[in-house]
């Protein structure tokens, strides 16, 4: 079956490895990374060369190939050497954590199951970081709003309720909402227009208006 045709299908890395390993004659069983490594990057420029847009996953199982390849080296040399990169333009190189290899070829199953577990371990960490961008750009659409505004909003509605609950007020709005109920309550609570109480930490908290002295009345 044609490589680059399987890589431009878009089917698994496995199925293209286990290709690579039948067309490039090696032993599945006594896989050496140099030459499978170089293989794959082989492809991936003929692809280059033909201006397709290499699939991301692609580049990433690139990336650790030559990886192990270069920690292979490594071992056997005894020395130092400098990762090799992709050459393909624009693509920033790629270190993901690897577990040292062993001193030896590797079946196809335990290369598949590397290039598993690191790819799993980078779809992780880029969960993780998107969640924290996601909470970041939250503040800062939080931070935008006119919080004198929204005090004055968030007032007009207690006005309706007198007493009510953190919960019962916010419990069908969005993550963004409630945390700018909670800061305009907070400023609500620092004016002295409403009293707040929580009988135990991480409990609800009990929200009630305060009764507002007659009109020219001084305390």
């Amino acid at each position: 079956m044609d490589i680059l045709q399987l890589i431009i299908e878009g089917s698994d890395f496995q199925s293209v490895l286990r290709e690579i390993i039948i067309e490039e004659g090696l032993d599945p069983w006594n896989i050496n990374i140099t030459k499978i490594a170089d293989s794959l990057l082989k492809y991936l420029n003929q692809l280059k060369e033909i201006n397709f847009r290499i699939p991301a996953r692609f580049i990433l199982v690139s990336a650790i190939l030559l990886r192990l390849k270069s920690e292979t080296l490594i071992e056997e040399e005894k020395e130092e050497r400098e990762l090799e990169k992709i050459d393909i333009e624009g693509l920033e190189i790629l270190e993901p954590p690897i577990s040292r290899i062993p001193r030896r070829n590797i079946t196809f199953e335990e290369l598949t199951r590397t290039l598993e577990k690191v790819m799993s371990e980078k779809e992780r960490r880029e969960q993780i970081k998107l969640k924290r961008e996601e909470k970041i750009n939250q503040l800062q659409r939080l931070m935008k709003i006119n919080i004198e505004d929204y005090v004055e909003k968030v007032f007009r509605e207690l006005s309706k309720i007198i007493k009510t609950s953190f919960y019962e007020l916010t419990n069908r709005k969005s993550d963004l909402e409630t945390a700018r109920y909670f800061v305009a309550i907070l400023h609500l609570a620092n004016q002295q227009k409403i009293e707040i109480k929580q009988e135990n930490l991480f409990e609800d908290i009990h929200i009630s208006l305060r009764e507002m002295p007659p009109q020219g009345f001084e305390p």
